[in-house]
């Protein structure tokens, strides 16, 4: 099996454009291109990888299937080609990271990296996809939520980050103290995530907050925007909370009675890469984390 780098890449355009002819204008070729390295891709795999309509293409079971494969082959070869360029500069860590998570510990890494003459990549990434790089070699190290646990990785436990009310400083609510009951003709944004979640939705419910208020949203971030531009009670993490609480864009609002939810986070790297003076670094720092704070 041969498969040549420019299919996959027209694959992963025509996933992303919907289209054939769309890929083809943003990979800057010919629409008859695009067809023949579909049609390479396709006999090289050995199955069909998108329906073509009148509307556009969608992905078979087996296009599906084949996407994270394809997108980490991309990725691979990308880091590949930054690493050997980075060999001229400071030793690159490439770490992985959800955007909902990245305020907490991009700058706990920045920190763990001082003096140790090496620079730092982010990307952007969910959990079981930064499990696979890491297995890959294609990040060094990731923050991930629980989930499967390969052998060949060391995982490492943040402290549980609280989650906490927040409402714009202009909220009707915003006098510090008010009980699930206060909720009721309020919107209220949250994301159902993390050990406390589904508590919370019940004294929801018990409260008598209808859920035609309730924004659910995919992240952890969104509610925080949605308190500050469109008046909801926004439930956030306390790292992210304050934040922004210490510019003044929303206050805490202390629900009574209080709130047991939390958010996971835990730091995860290659077991091969123990000696790497970074990962130790990094590893330290979240050891010397306070394990217990107030919410």
């Amino acid at each position: 099996m041969t498969i040549q780098t420019d299919d996959i890449a027209a694959f992963l355009a025509v996933v992303r454009e919907g289209s054939f002819g769309r890929a083809a204008s943003s990979l800057l070729v010919s629409q008859p291109a695009i067809s023949d390295r579909m049609a390479r891709l396709e006999h090289e795999v050995g199955a069909r990888l998108f329906h073509r309509t009148a509307r556009g293409a969608t992905l078979t079971p087996a296009g599906d299937a084949f996407v994270p494969y394809a997108e980490r082959t991309i990725d691979l070869l990308a880091d590949a080609a930054e690493t050997l360029h980075a060999l001229q500069g400071a030793p690159r860590l490439r770490l992985a990271v959800h955007t909902t998570f990245a305020h907490r510990v991009v700058p706990l890494v920045l920190r763990s990296l001082d003096g140790l003459h090496r620079s730092l990549k982010v990307r952007d990434a969910h959990s079981d996809a930064i499990v696979a790089a890491l297995l890959d070699g294609a990040c060094d190290a990731g923050f991930i939520v629980p989930g499967a646990r390969p052998r060949q990785l060391r995982f490492v436990t943040l402290p549980p980050d609280p989650v906490v009310a927040v409402v714009a400083p202009s909220h009707p609510l915003a006098t510090g103290i008010a009980s699930m009951h206060e909720l009721a003709g309020h919107r209220v944004a949250f994301n159902r995530f993390g050990p406390g979640a589904a508590e919370f939705v019940e004294r929801l419910r018990k409260a008598g907050v209808p859920e035609g208020s309730w924004t659910e949203c995919s992240d952890t971030v969104t509610p925080l925007h949605l308190a500050i531009e469109d008046q909801h009670v926004a439930m956030v993490t306390k790292s992210l909370a304050d934040v922004h609480t210490a510019h003044g864009a929303v206050q805490r609002l202390d629900l009574r009675p209080h709130l047991r939810w939390t958010v996971p986070l835990t730091y995860a790297y290659r077991r091969s890469d123990d000696a790497d003076p970074a990962l130790a670094a990094i590893r330290a720092a979240i050891e010397h984390l306070p394990r217990r704070g107030a919410a």
